[in-house]
């Protein structure tokens, strides 16, 4: 049953991502993926069901991902909350405050940044002018990779999720839309990620680096790097504690990494 979950989540996520798929038919694959975040029994298929949601950034999806921020377990609260930020949808504020209450900090950190992600219904930004003080700078981020060849694409896609949500705040991020004369390019990679047991803790180590180049001119402005340690008393671990442990690593990881580059912009 399990393996089947897994080969269903597959398959629905080609077909969606597939140029040539019918809007029909693309609507009943996104019931799919609804119903795989809400019933599957595999909790890595509801984390896959969530951020293939994220990313295709349906506002008819809301409703599933708010119900999925009390799924049992800790990854998927974390990944709806970040597929709600993705997506934008104002509806998803009030979750997503109660959501900062959740037990689990990794879920407390996600719904803080997804609530930064929505759009302030009584502030707007002040429009564009000719100082550059007013002008907020803009990012495309390219897809991350993976140097250490144990990240998945669930997990290189969360890298630029959680990459997104920290620029949002100081610039517009876009995927490949030409940016403006004060532009930036991101390229990502994780460079390391690893799992140790230890007489008394596992651990979990993630780092990862960021290249960030001017456009249009393409050369590079910054290079910084980050890591983090996540670590679990040995008798409290269980094999299923492992992916949470990884997301929670690369956060922390990526979170280090572009707190440099917001301060170098900052200085700019």
């Amino acid at each position: 049953m399990r393996a089947r979950s897994h080969g269903l989540l597959l398959v629905v996520t080609m077909i969606l991502l597939a140029p040539a798929v019918t809007a029909r038919a693309r609507q009943a694959r996104v019931e799919d993926v609804e119903q795989s975040l809400i019933h599957d029994p595999s909790y890595r298929v509801r984390v896959g069901a969530a951020l293939v949601l994220g990313r295709l950034g349906k506002p008819r999806s809301v409703p599933v991902l708010v119900r999925a921020l009390s799924d049992v377990n800790p990854t998927v609260r974390a990944s709806a909350a970040s597929a709600l930020g993705q997506i934008g949808d104002p509806a998803a504020r009030d979750p997503l405050v109660r959501a900062q209450q959740d037990p689990n900090s990794m879920v407390r950190r996600m719904a803080e940044k997804a609530l930064h992600a929505l759009p302030e219904p009584s502030r707007r930004a002040p429009p564009p002018t000719t100082e550059g003080r007013h002008i907020r700078p803009a990012f495309e981020v390219k897809p991350m990779g993976d140097r250490s060849h144990h990240a998945g694409p669930a997990l290189r896609q969360h890298m630029r999720d959680v990459l997104t949500a920290e620029l949002t705040p100081v610039g517009d991020v876009a995927g490949s839309a030409s940016a403006p004369a004060r532009g930036y390019i991101i390229d990502g990679v994780i460079k390391n990620l690893s799992f140790a047991m230890h007489p008394d803790r596992v651990e979990v180590i993630c780092s990862v680096q960021l290249v960030i180049s001017r456009q249009p001119t393409g050369g590079v402005f910054l290079l910084t790097s980050g890591e983090a340690v996540v670590q679990k008393p040995r008798r409290h671990f269980r094999t299923q504690s492992r992916p949470g442990m990884e997301v929670e690593a690369l956060e922390g990881a990526v979170r280090g990494a572009s707190e440099d580059l917001r301060r170098h912009l900052a200085q700019q």
